[in-house]
């Protein structure tokens, strides 16, 4: 069996007497689509900050491959194959689509010219060669947020990381998302999804963590985490458990 993408040992992060994140232990396979769940406050945007660098975890280990990433910069880990979104979508609004993906690939392109490639391969991969010269702040915030996962992609990824692209989304624009990732996703791309609205867990993850107070209480297929007893105690609710199978049921039956 071949080594995890991603593999998290005993990540702790302590923020003064807070702990964010208490021991936490986690692998992610190449090709992997995994979804982390929890309340507010679980530790789950602490984790993502943790794996990208902009946070040092106190004690524990992350490693990418066998490169280990926990404690460097976060532009060193960009380097190392991990781009991440924000949960607040974190643009130059000034700047085009373009200017904003190229920019980006610059961080790992040895020249401009080279960025800009990267920019334009990766709006042809994601449908957005008609929004390249549009300003960012005169976008939709949907296609904001596709253009957060497009300068995350100019980064030539091997583990990418969404942070709640769902939030403040309608129905439709949110299926959009949706069919993005998956497209990412049946390409190759390991990704890892922190996400409130449980019918995207539903419908992406292949496997599911769910934290607690900083505590990882549940992982597995999400059909078994989503009736795992302490899962629906801590988070989900009875009623919602039952709107998860339910789910799990008709997409069986399609």
């Amino acid at each position: 069996m071949s080594a995890p993408l991603l593999r998290v040992d005993n990540m702790t992060v302590r923020f003064g007497g807070l702990v964010a994140v208490n021991d936490v232990s986690f692998a992610v396979d190449e090709g992997e689509l995994l979804g982390i769940i929890g309340p507010n406050g679980a530790g789950k945007t602490t984790s993502f900050n943790a794996v990208a660098g902009a946070v040092r975890p106190t004690s524990g280990t992350i490693r990418i491959g066998d490169q280990l990433i926990s404690g460097r910069p976060p532009e060193r880990v960009a380097r190392m194959g991990v781009a991440r979104t924000f949960q607040s979508v974190r643009l130059f609004r000034s700047m085009t689509v373009a200017e904003n993906v190229t920019l980006a690939a610059s961080t790992v392109c040895l020249t401009m010219a080279a960025a800009g490639r990267r920019a334009a391969e990766v709006a042809e991969l994601l449908g957005m060669e008609a929004l390249q010269g549009a300003q960012v702040d005169a976008l939709p915030l949907a296609d904001q947020k596709r253009v957060e996962i497009a300068r995350a992609l100019a980064l030539a990824p091997r583990l990418l990381l969404l942070d709640e692209m769902m939030s403040g989304l309608t129905d439709q624009e949110t299926r959009a998302i949706i069919g993005v990732i998956r497209k990412l996703n049946d390409g190759g791309l390991t990704i890892i999804v922190i996400e409130h609205v449980l019918r995207v867990i539903m419908e992406l993850s292949h496997r599911v963590l769910v934290l607690d107070h900083g505590v990882l209480i549940a992982q597995g297929p999400p059909r078994e985490v989503m009736t795992d007893p302490h899962v629906v105690e801590a988070y989900i609710g009875r009623q919602a458990a039952q709107t998860f199978r339910e789910h799990e049921t008709l997409r069986e039956q399609r």
